[in-house]
């Protein structure tokens, strides 16, 4: 069974959409509880969209890190923006820990040490892989740990023509049983997107994964957010 997450998909989608500038909303979903809860348990989890959740993904990552916990990144989809995540990091960075007199804002709160982002950035570990070939071998080879893995835009490389679509699921299947391997001891949270219109038989790619996943979040546009609705596989 997949479970629908209620996370904050206003505030996630004006971050995909915001300028390379606009670090407040990165920063706001960065701090978010909903989602740090949900980047922190050691279960398959899956956020997707007409556009790949890049930078939701990267907010929680980078808000990991600065809070002291190593994070494994694989960038599928040549997706990683450095610049964004420097910045995050250098804002949140900056903040003063939660005085423990006040009311916390989730039960178990994220606490940044004084420190300065290059050595948050030190506990981020980015790999990447150009090929849906490379990156399966990347996650097969990858060995169990405590340390929550990040794979951005899973499916891109994935979707290309050049790859025979009996080929691409016979692989997707052997990276998914992998992943779930993973997150057996440790959060993997993955990002996708929907297939374009000269790929749609691939569709079904993004349909196995939604089914792999333990806990599943479509990234939707605000009149859509009151009709999303839990999807039982």
């Amino acid at each position: 069974m997949t479970v629908s997450l209620a996370l904050p998909s206003t505030l996630a989608l004006q971050v995909e959409h915001a300028g390379r500038g606009e670090f407040d909303i990165g920063l706001r979903l960065a701090l978010d509880p909903a989602l740090l809860d949900a980047m922190r348990r050691p279960r398959l989890t899956l956020l997707w969209g007409t556009l790949a959740p890049t930078r939701t993904l990267l907010a929680g990552a980078t808000s990991l890190v600065v809070g002291g916990t190593p994070v494994r990144l694989f960038d599928g989809g040549n997706a990683f923006d450095g610049y964004f995540v420097a910045r995050l990091a250098r804002r949140l960075a900056r903040l003063i820990a939660p005085d423990p007199a006040s009311e916390p804002l989730a039960p178990d709160p994220v606490v940044f040490p004084r420190e300065g982002p290059h050595e948050a950035l030190s506990r981020l570990r980015l790999s990447r892989a150009f090929t849906c070939f490379q990156l399966a071998e990347l996650i097969e080879n990858t060995p169990t740990s405590p340390e929550p893995l990040f794979v951005l835009d899973l499916l891109a490389t994935f979707y290309d023509e050049s790859v025979p679509l009996r080929d691409g699921e016979r692989l997707l299947a052997t990276t998914l049983t992998h992943l779930k391997r993973l997150a057996a001891v440790a959060p993997v949270i993955v990002g996708a997107h929907e297939p374009q219109t000269l790929v749609k038989e691939r569709w079904r790619l993004l349909d196995d994964l939604q089914a792999a996943a333990d806990a599943a979040w479509m990234l939707r546009a605000p009149q859509e957010e009151s009709v999303q609705q839990m999807r039982l596989f």
